[in-house]
C-alpha cells in the first residue's frame, strides 16, 4: 500500500504539478529520525513522502481513525493516532517504539492547519511541545523540513519542500530541555522550519 499511494503521488506531482526538493543530502541515512513539519494541507504527508526516501511513520489526529475507509487507509499508510486534545500517552508510547525501531516519526506540531502563519479560525497556532519531550527521551535526530505550496493554475500547483540540517535536542540547546521549557522550545524549532526557503523565494 505505502509503495503504491507513493507512486501515485509520485505521478500527481511531478505530472500535475511544479515539485522541487531542496536538502536531499540533509536526510539521515540510518537510525532513529523525527521529521517535523509545517502544516499546510492535509495532503502534507504525500509530498514530505515522496522528499524523504525512508518511509514515515505518520502521528495523525485521532477523528481520522473513526472514518472506516480513512481508518483502513491511513493504518496501511502507517500512520498511528493522537489526541491532540490531551496528553495522549498512548501516542507518545508508539512514537517512541517506532523510534527504537530506528524507524522514521513524522509529526506536524502545529497540529492543525495553517497559512500564512494563521489556522482556518485566524489564531496564531498553538505548537504542540509533545515532539520536544520525545525527541529528548528518545535521543533521536530532529529533521527540520518545510512545505511550501503557492497556487498557479487550477489544481496546478508550486510545491516545494526544505530539508533543513539534521541536529539533537541537546546540541540544539546546549543540554537537557526541563519539562517547563518544553513549550519555548517547541516554539524556536517551529522557527527554525519557517527560516528554511526563504533565500529561494
Amino acid at each position: 500500500m505505502y509503495k503504491f499511494v507513493r507512486f501515485i503521488f509520485t505521478i500527481y506531482c511531478y505530472v500535475f504539478n511544479r515539485f522541487r526538493v531542496y536538502g536531499r543530502e540533509n536526510e539521515p541515512k540510518e537510525g532513529p529520525v523525527i521529521v517535523y513539519c509545517n502544516h499546510q494541507s492535509m495532503f502534507d504527508v504525500f509530498p514530505l513522502n515522496l522528499a524523504i526516501k525512508r518511509p514515515i511513520n505518520f502521528m495523525a489526529k485521532a477523528s481520522l481513525f473513526n472514518v472506516p475507509v480513512v481508518n483502513w487507509f491511513v493504518k496501511k499508510y502507517g500512520a498511528f493516532p493522537v489526541d491532540r486534545e490531551k496528553a495522549d500517552l498512548s501516542a507518545i508510547k508508539n512514537s517512541l517504539k517506532t523510534l527504537k525501531s530506528e524507524r522514521i516519526l513524522g509529526i506536524f506540531p502545529e497540529g492543525t492547519r495553517v497559512k500564512n502563519g494563521l489556522t482556518k479560525e485566524g489564531k496564531a497556532p498553538e505548537i504542540k511541545p509533545g515532539f520536544v519531550m520525545i525527541a529528548q527521551k528518545s535521543k533521536a535526530t530532529m529533521l527540520p523540513v518545510r512545505i511550501y505550496y503557492k497556487r498557479l493554475f487550477f489544481i496546478f500547483n508550486d510545491i516545494r519542500v526544505y530539508i533543513g540540517k539534521p541536529f539533537l535536542i541537546e546540541e540544539e540547546f546546549n543540554g537537557p530541555v526541563s519539562s517547563e521549557d518544553f513549550s519555548k522550545a517547541g516554539t524556536i524549532l517551529m522557527d527554525k522550519i519557517y527560516q528554511l526557503g526563504n533565500e529561494t523565494k
